[in-house]
């Protein structure tokens, strides 16, 4: 592979990453704090009342059912309650311990693009990077592949670079591998090869003592940069062989047919676990779609909502095989909520109030924040102790800015560049 080639390759994987402003970062003064952060993005606009946010088939104040599932069907994890369809019980009876649902928050919007930038960067304002982006160049700006997305919102602004994968490690094979004409994933050792190792190796140190001079040589800060990219993605894409050892040892323990419909996220999760065991990745976007259901609504959602959960609960199979999941902090969220109402077409439309739901140990699990009233629409609550009746109403910025904190990335000079406005503060903690 000549070095135009091998350039363009690993600029086209994300690696080489340039981030601007302090290097470095500042990293999180907690010791206890997550080391992976994973962001579902549930695109298209869910419906929290099938999730999280129950409403029954009973008549409300305004003479119209919220949903079609009988009232008697609501059932309880814990503190949680949920409607006993689809896969809901067996979610929440796994993680109830270690989750946090937050009901009755004001998306402000109910488009799709800035419902989705809202949902996962705390602003409605454009080109604001998204939660993951901001996590990565504050604490890991250095690492190859800091900001692994697969889709959903994944702007960055320019702060990072991000690396977009998809599912099963495919894509990668030719970074991974780049000496084999092609992966035969069962044998690679039966892989044919373009050139023996031993000249791979010649090969290798001739291009490492070339940069190495060329490096010498230069005083221009603009040249050495160059070089510093380069040698950054040379050293990225030995570090990213890494990768396929914790993949094959997360395949020996894993049957991805189980997952049915959630296989997308399942091959989108296993392949970002392996990357982070391998210490290239900080934060990582899953993504599921299927969620904007403007007719056969109820079909329609739960079997989203179905993948959406399979999917988590193999994200979670998956880290605990590889080790894991104490690490983690997942966060799972969506453009916007669906109408209380159904339209003609047995459909909902898009609805401006929504929920999010939290997975990690490290905070209080077992929860409900914040409320809707019989017709879906948001109770305010009390910033502080959560009350419902109180003066506040709760928006994604308030979400954000506690998210923010408890990252330990709120001071960072690259994060101080897009505030968010909303006043008070939450404790999630």
């Amino acid at each position: 592979m000549d070095r135009r080639k091998f350039i363009k390759l690993c600029s086209f994987a994300g690696l080489g990453v340039v981030s601007l402003g302090v290097p470095g970062g500042i990293r999180s003064a907690r010791a206890d704090s997550p080391k992976l952060w994973v962001f579902v993005n549930a695109s298209g606009g869910w419906d929290p009342t099938m999730l999280c946010d129950p409403k029954g088939d009973e008549k409300n104040s305004e003479g119209y059912n919220v949903n079609n599932f009988k009232l008697d069907q609501v059932a309880s994890a814990g503190a949680i309650t949920y409607p006993d369809i689809g896969n809901n019980k067996a979610f929440f009876e796994r993680f109830k311990d270690i989750a946090t649902v937050i009901n009755g928050i004001d998306c402000e919007t109910n488009g799709h693009d800035s419902g989705q930038r809202n949902t996962f960067s705390g602003r409605l304002n454009m080109n604001t990077p998204a939660l993951p982006a901001l996590i990565a160049v504050a604490l890991n700006p250095e690492l190859p592949m800091s900001f692994v997305t697969n889709g959903g919102y994944d702007e960055t602004d320019g702060v990072i670079a991000s690396t977009r994968l998809s599912g099963g490690g495919g894509a990668l094979n030719g970074i991974i591998h780049p000496n084999l004409v092609y992966v035969d994933q069962n044998d690679f050792a039966a892989s044919p090869k373009f050139l023996e190792e031993a000249s791979m190796d010649l090969i290798r140190k001739a291009r490492d003592e070339r940069l190495l001079s060329l490096q010498k040589a230069q005083n221009l800060p603009r040249q050495q940069d160059a070089m510093s990219l380069l040698y950054t993605s040379r050293v990225g894409m030995g570090d990213m062989k890494k990768i396929q050892e914790h993949l094959d040892a997360i395949k020996a323990k894993i049957d991805f047919g189980k997952y049915g419909s959630g296989q997308g996220l399942a091959q989108q999760a296993y392949v970002a676990i392996a990357a982070y065991k391998a210490g290239l990745t900080q934060t990582v976007n899953l993504s599921a779609g299927g969620f904007d259901t403007h007719s056969n609504h109820d079909n329609n959602q739960q079997n989203a909502q179905d993948a959406l959960r399979s999917g988590i609960i193999a994200l979670y199979d998956i880290a605990e095989a590889a080790n894991c999941a104490q690490d983690m902090f997942v966060v799972v969220g969506s453009d916007f909520g669906r109408t209380p109402m159904y339209n003609p077409g047995q459909g909902k439309d898009h609805w401006s109030v929504s929920s999010m739901l939290m997975l990690s140990p490290h905070i209080k699990g077992n929860r409900v924040l914040g409320a809707t009233d019989d017709t879906f629409r948001y109770k305010k609550i009390d910033l502080a102790s959560f009350a419902v009746d109180g003066p506040s109403v709760l928006k994604m910025g308030h979400i954000h800015k506690w998210l923010r904190k408890f990252a330990g990335i709120d001071e960072h000079p690259l994060v101080r560049r897009y505030p968010i406005s909303v006043k008070g503060d939450l404790d999630l903690a």
